[in-house]
């Protein structure tokens, strides 16, 4: 076991943890090398870090990111942010989760960190994750505490064939006939309307138009994106980028840019991680048709999933999503009195 406590040392992991993530499927990009980088370098300034390297001799079997906060001694969470990050758990190398976790739990609570350490709260574990069964079998194995409650869902629908089978396999019929009906009125009000990537903006022009869109949203949106979260998204944005995994896509009307989504495409999944619209154009349901003409490309690319990550907006399943549950574990000798940050 070995515990990474610095900055330099978090940095200094990368190749490691890749290697882990290379070996296995499917890829969390929350769960990445790059995002969690992104949001130590972001947040971390305030925050003890505890990433334990679960090895087998020299070889790295799963690496577990774990944070505490200095008003919250002995309470540990994963890194990533709960606000940032909807999927979350731990990466290792197939068939070795339940070894990772078991190997996590023994150090914490009866090695070297067990007299700090009073319980693991750790949120957004999705249903059937083989990280969620480890850690709870581990936990039980162990004899430790341990409580699993379903805090949050992850909407998401399951694609195949082409865009039309999709209206026809996965929406209900007055949802497909609404989708159906806003197209046609977009495509009779404003002909000339199209979609847009990054790839035609180029990378730093879609960061800089994407953040006035969302900021326009809505109060809650401008809300939540504050100058350090934008730049957060920014640096994770770049690095996801570079593995190939972002995908910006814009509507465009009257040759303006009015809805927008971020997400990334990975292992076969496009992750919706948030979207916007100018209210302007309200009449006209960018935003809807923004995310629903990114399920047309999710789907050319072949992607299996469209997974619309936490929260039970209403728009997702109009688009036919279904509830996904995401659970939260704490492990430890008495319930946390404080939410992991």
């Amino acid at each position: 076991m070995e515990e990474i406590t610095t900055t330099d040392g978090l940095r200094d992991l990368r190749p490691e943890w890749n290697a882990v993530e290379a070996a296995g499927d499917p890829i969390n990009p929350f769960l990445s090398w790059e995002w969690q980088w992104s949001w130590w370098e972001a947040f971390g300034a305030d925050r003890e870090l505890h990433c334990l390297v679960v090895r087998d001799d020299q070889l790295a079997l799963g690496i577990v990111p774990l944070q505490c906060l200095p008003d919250a001694p002995g309470v540990l969470g994963f890194c990533g942010g709960l606000e940032l990050s909807d999927h979350l758990g731990f990466v290792f190398r197939p068939g070795r989760a339940l070894e990772v976790a078991a190997g996590a739990l023994e150090y914490l609570f009866r090695g070297a960190s067990a007299a700090s350490v009073l319980v693991i709260d750790l949120h957004y574990l999705p249903d059937g994750s083989p990280e969620l069964a480890a850690l709870s079998d581990a936990a039980r194995d162990a004899q430790l505490p341990w409580e699993r409650t379903q805090e949050e869902v992850s909407p998401r629908v399951v694609l195949g064939g082409d865009f039309e089978e999709y209206l026809r396999d996965r929406l209900n019929k007055k949802d497909r006939h609404e989708l159906r009906r806003k197209l046609r009125r977009l495509d009779a009000e404003q002909p000339g309307w199209d979609l847009v990537t990054q790839a035609e903006l180029g990378l730093e022009g879609a960061l800089d138009a994407f953040f006035p869109i969302l900021r326009a949203s809505g109060p809650h949106k401008a809300e939540f994106l504050t100058p350090q979260v934008e730049s957060f998204v920014r640096l994770a944005g770049r690095r996801l980028d570079e593995r190939g995994w972002l995908r910006m896509q814009f509507l465009r009307v009257e040759g303006q840019l009015t809805a927008a989504t971020l997400g990334f495409t990975v292992s076969g999944t496009w992750h919706l991680y948030n979207s916007g619209y100018q209210p302007k154009a309200a009449s006209l349901s960018p935003g809807l048709i923004c995310v629903a003409e990114g399920i047309r490309v999710a789907i050319e690319e072949g992607c299996q999933t469209a997974d619309f990550l936490r929260g039970s907006e209403a728009y997702k399943y109009h688009l036919g999503a279904l509830d996904h549950p995401l659970w939260r574990l704490t492990v430890g000798a008495r319930p946390p009195s404080v939410g992991s940050p």
